[in-house]
């Protein structure tokens, strides 16, 4: 029996034996592997760095190329808008129809964080020359041509087409508590953050122009150094500090390259010209402006909004005049009416600063003639501006409003000297024996606003597009397009209106009060059938009409209603179409002798728009 069980326990023990063998052999399979694995190891030597995040491209909107992590990105964009119209009625100094290119731009923008950047260039506004300007000069004429002839030409560049050209920093270290991104930096050329108009791109804007007191008052883009702040209960701060501008009408203080002659170069006496001021005195300090915006949205979801707003902005003109700085020191030259392709301009002043001018008191030697041009009138001592908006969202319907004013501190001895520089060049001494135009009044107002209304026939909510984090300030993006022309929706489509109004007079005649006084000026001493009139008679119309003309800042009052309509096929593509008409308009009183007294004219413009952003 025990003969029976060994034999049965012998192929038990074959078993285990072979099972360990074919165990220490797969053991020193494993161990020769992992030799064979960490040799790979040392010979490839120490780990390197993780690999690169995944790239995102996209053409969708431009040219787009983004980390994953979105550290880093950079974009290549643009728009064309394509604008004509007509008026209803007579154009003024304007056309009858015109066709042209608003925009056509070209942009690059890119993070490299903490760092970000933008640069952005408009070839419809490139650089021109300014053969003629609404405003005089010196020059070398002298008496009433003196006033008459429109800036002389040498070196007078409007600077080109550059828009947007800054680069910025927004670091985590920045960060706090009560902000929902860190604080931001700017320095470059960028919008002064005033006004929520000011500040809507017109890639975006519901109307094809901005309402007239936004154009005329608000600073738009300078050159300088900004910072921002975004809070977690959506307010936002802006403040900044600014110089010149791309876009001022001339990049130089003086009109010749003789600029820094000094006040007693001797006159030029050369090819004809005999005792002629050619040279042209220093050209003076640049000015400088601080602004700063403050918003609150007390109320946003997606289908809601209340947002309000004040922004303020200080101005030192220093020697600037409307020669180089015409936006501010003679408001309303530039308008177009709200029609711009149209190029009808009703309203502008004359050089608040003064101007450059010869001085009253000539500086004669036997030998020579001494330059007597001063570099600036600085009839400006300093401007201040105030900007109050808001804005109303529910649903499909959108409400914006804004009030704009400008307050001109002015001198009231540097005007009084400009006026006997008039008389002078007239080769005369007392207001009763020339005319002349120069307000001595110590406070000049300008002042207007706008109410606007839309209404969304197709269902899309303004609230949804409310964008707190543009680094120039709160504004409005692109509208979502709830159907999409390409997929099969029919876009956005909607109805918007607009009332507007500008006041740029200031005195106590206005409009055709104004110029009938001048008229009756002629005729107030006896003059009815009688004319030329005796030298008293005369003399005396003649003071009378410097006395009204005189009597305040008559830059003109316009106030206009328009309607209009919007389709937004898909994002970056957009047809426009504006009626604007002329409700109000008293014409102003200034030296531009290409413009024709249309006080009482009420003209309809109609203005369409084909734009495609990217």
């Amino acid at each position: 029996m025990l003969e029976a069980e060994i034999a049965r326990l012998r192929p038990l023990e074959a078993e285990v034996a072979k099972l360990r063998r074919e165990a220490y052999g797969a053991k020193a399979q494993a161990k020769a592997a992992t030799n064979v694995a960490n040799a790979a190891v040392a010979a490839k030597g120490p780990p390197g760095p993780p690999p690169p995040p995944p790239v995102f491209v996209s053409i969708k909107s431009g040219l787009l190329v983004e980390t994953e992590d979105k550290a880093f990105a950079f974009k290549i964009g643009g728009r064309l808008f394509v604008d004509g119209g007509g008026t209803a009625g007579s154009p003024g100094n304007g056309w009858q129809g015109s066709v042209g290119f608003g925009q056509a731009r070209l942009e690059v923008e890119g993070r490299y964080r903490p760092w970000f950047y933008k640069m952005q260039f408009d070839f419809a506004n490139s650089t021109i020359q300014l053969w003629n300007t609404n405003l005089p000069n010196a020059n070398t004429l002298t008496g009433p041509a003196f006033w008459t002839r429109n800036y002389v030409t040498d070196r007078n560049f409007l600077w080109g087409g550059w828009r947007d050209a800054y680069i910025g920093l927004q670091d985590p270290r920045l960060s706090h508590p009560l902000l929902a991104e860190p604080v931001y930096f700017k320095i470059g050329s960028q919008y002064e953050s005033f006004s929520l108009e000011a500040l809507a791109s017109s890639k975006y804007r519901d109307t094809i122009e901005r309402p007239l007191a936004v154009d005329a008052i608000a600073p738009f883009r300078h050159i300088g150094v900004a910072a921002g702040l975004i809070g977690k209960d959506n307010w936002t701060a802006h403040v900044g500090l600014y110089s010149l501008s791309f876009q001022d009408l001339n990049a130089r203080p003086v009109n010749t390259s003789s600029g820094n002659v000094g006040v007693l170069a001797p006159a030029y006496n050369g090819f004809g010209v005999k005792n002629a001021n050619w040279y042209q005195p220093w050209g003076g300090g640049a000015y400088w402006e601080a602004t700063g915006r403050l918003t609150w949205a007390p109320i946003l979801d997606e289908h809601r909004l209340v947002h309000v707003g004040v922004a303020g902005s200080y101005h030192q003109p220093n020697n600037a005049t409307a020669y180089s700085d015409d936006r501010n020191s003679a408001p309303g030259n530039r308008l177009g009416s709200e029609a711009n392709v149209l190029g009808t301009s009703f309203l502008g002043t004359t050089d608040l600063s003064c101007g450059r001018f010869p001085q009253p008191v000539a500086f004669v030697t036997p030998t020579v003639t001494f330059n007597q041009y001063n570099a600036a009138g600085n009839c400006i001592k300093d401007i201040e501006k105030i900007d109050v908006e808001a804005a109303l969202s529910y649903e499909n319907f959108f409400v914006q409003g804004e009030w704009l004013l400008a307050n001109y501190n002015r001198n009231t001895f540097a005007a009084q000297q400009f006026a006997l520089a008039q008389l002078s060049q007239l080769g005369v001494s007392s207001p009763s024996q020339g005319l002349y135009l120069s307000p001595g009044n110590s406070r000049y107002v300008a002042s207007g606003g706008y109410v606007q209304g839309e209404w969304w026939i197709t269902g899309e909510e303004k609230a949804q597009s409310y964008d707190l984090k543009d680094k120039n300030g709160v504004t409005f993006g692109q509208l979502k397009i709830k159907e999409p022309f390409s997929k099969g929706g029919w876009g956005a489509w909607g109805l918007v209106g607009r009332w507007s109004v500008l006041n740029l007079n200031n005195g106590p005649y206005q409009g055709a009060l104004l110029y009938n006084n001048l008229l009756v000026a002629n005729n107030a001493f006896g003059l009815f059938g009688a004319l030329p009139g005796t030298p008293a008679q005369i003399a005396n119309g003649t003071l009378l009409q410097n006395i009204f003309a005189n009597s305040g800042v008559y830059g003109g009052y316009q106030q206009n209603v328009t309607a209009g309509v919007n389709w937004y096929p898909d994002n970056g593509l957009a047809f426009q179409f504006n009626a604007t008409h002329v409700m109000s308009l008293k014409s102003p009183l200034n030296w531009n002798p290409q413009s024709s007294y249309e006080g009482g004219s009420h003209p309809t413009f109609l203005e369409m728009r084909a734009k495609v952003y990217f």
